[in-house]
């Protein structure tokens, strides 16, 4: 049983990620040259600074401006990639066997999180990006996109059902948001000797911001049928789905910080030899975020990748009575 006494606060923004596809394609998987670039981004603490962040595990705030993640961001060309655990990642279609970079085809980089307070179960929580316009911001997780306007040249089935087709000619609005996916994974921090979990004890989950489990991993229809109906080159559906989240943790009404599950659950701070101004122990922990368009997504259409995306996460410590 877990109880919670107070709760802070971690966002991480990203302000716009630009995505921009050179060139005529058919299909994002047999695309050889696709272009897509991330525009900028930013991370910020909220909410005192009680639970702080860092990029190099030595110099903590609750805000890491811009301008620190230029060199992070610059060479990246995101393609569209996929992986079965988010940490292996690599082509798909008939780019199969393609070498797949971090930042370069898909971004990547580590953030330490850090608190001298009780409260250091760490939560991806509050999805909003249903009450999101594009040009609007909300205090939350969210992941929302212009949309492309997109017309098909062939008719395929959309889905999920068979009579949800789209006709040639046929002209919809498509969005980038709805192919994101965000990986996250806790390792261990080589520099405190007070973590001594095994690899089997740390978190790590896929989050699909869509949270439309229909249109997930790997579906018949949507984009994998536009391509069977518009290339005369077969490619064969991905046997195993990757373990994937469709929704976040959610707390109970009557104590906001007691959760009801674990399925955001993304670290637990482990004590560490340091100690804070206040001469309290500082509790530390280190993750990955990794964020990627998922090509085997349903709505991996070529059109998404001219999309403009907003992202934003948010993190929810709290305390385990345990």
């Amino acid at each position: 049983m877990m109880t919670y006494i107070k709760r802070f606060y971690i966002s991480l923004i990203a302000l716009i990620l630009v995505f921009m596809i050179f060139g005529t394609v058919t299909y994002a998987w047999i695309t050889m040259a696709s272009v897509n670039t991330i525009d900028g981004m930013s991370l910020t603490a909220q909410s005192g600074n009680e639970l702080l962040i860092s990029i190099d595990g030595i110099n903590y705030s609750r805000d890491v401006p811009a301008i620190a993640l230029d060199e992070l961001l610059r060479n990246i060309k995101l393609v569209d990639v996929t992986t079965s655990d988010g940490i292996n990642f690599e082509r798909g279609g008939l780019n199969e066997g393609e070498q797949v970079l971090a930042n370069r085809d898909y971004l990547s980089f580590e953030l330490w999180l850090q608190t001298d307070e009780p409260e250091h179960l760490i939560y991806l929580v509050e999805n909003v990006s249903q009450f999101l316009q594009f040009d609007t911001t909300m205090n939350g997780t969210y992941v929302v996109s212009q949309g492309v306007t997109w017309k098909s040249d062939v008719t395929f089935i959309n889905g999920p059902s068979l009579l949800q087709t789209v006709v040639k000619g046929e002209q919809h609005t498509y969005y980038g948001s709805e192919a994101i996916r965000i990986g996250i994974r806790e390792i261990k921090d080589i520099n405190n000797p007070l973590d001594t979990r095994s690899s089997d004890q740390l978190s790590s989950f896929i989050y699909d911001p869509s949270e439309n489990e229909s249109r997930g991993y790997g579906a018949s229809y949507g984009a994998y049928s536009y391509f069977i109906s518009s290339s005369d080159v077969p490619i064969t559906l991905p046997s195993l789905v990757p373990d994937t989240q469709y929704r976040l943790s959610s707390f109970y009404p009557d104590d906001p910080y007691f959760a009801q599950d674990e399925d955001s659950l993304i670290a637990i701070l482990q004590p560490s030899e340091s100690v804070s101004s206040r001469g309290k122990v500082l509790y530390r922990g280190k993750i990955v975020v990794s964020i990627w368009v998922e090509g085997w997504d349903a709505d991996a259409f070529n059109s998404i990748l001219n999309d403009r995306i907003k992202i934003q996460l948010k993190f929810k410590a709290a305390r385990s009575s345990d």
